[in-house]
């Protein structure tokens, strides 16, 4: 599956994931895993459309994503990745803190939808 097909896939995912969210599971453990879900997709969009950084030998991809995105990216694709990186840090490593941020679901799904397709 190339980069691209998987971005779209994780976010096909997520939006369907955020309509079903399961009830048998916490409502802030559905936003973590939506928020990660939404990060990949970026992630892999963008190793799609920079394919030189998921081929090189050496780490820090996803700050290497990042540096990309500041220096030609526009503005709305920098911020957005940049917060789906905080927040996906905190959805997988801090699951006794409460979001330190204002998580917007509806127009982060959104954002990245109109990016990925």
């Amino acid at each position: 599956m190339e980069y691209k097909e998987y971005a779209q896939q994780l976010n096909t995912f997520s939006y369907q994931y955020s309509k079903q969210a399961l009830s048998q599971v916490d409502s802030e453990v559905n936003q973590r895993i939506i928020l990660s879900k939404l990060y990949y997709s970026l992630v892999h969009y963008y190793f799609s459309k920079y394919p030189n950084i998921p081929a090189s030998t050496g780490g820090q991809k996803h700050e290497t994503l990042l540096l990309k995105l500041e220096k030609e990216g526009t503005d709305k694709e920098y911020r957005l990745f940049k917060s789906l990186k905080q927040l996906r840090v905190w959805a997988d490593y801090y699951p006794l803190k409460k979001e330190p941020f204002d998580i917007k679901l509806p127009k982060l799904l959104h954002d990245v939808n109109k990016i990925v397709n």
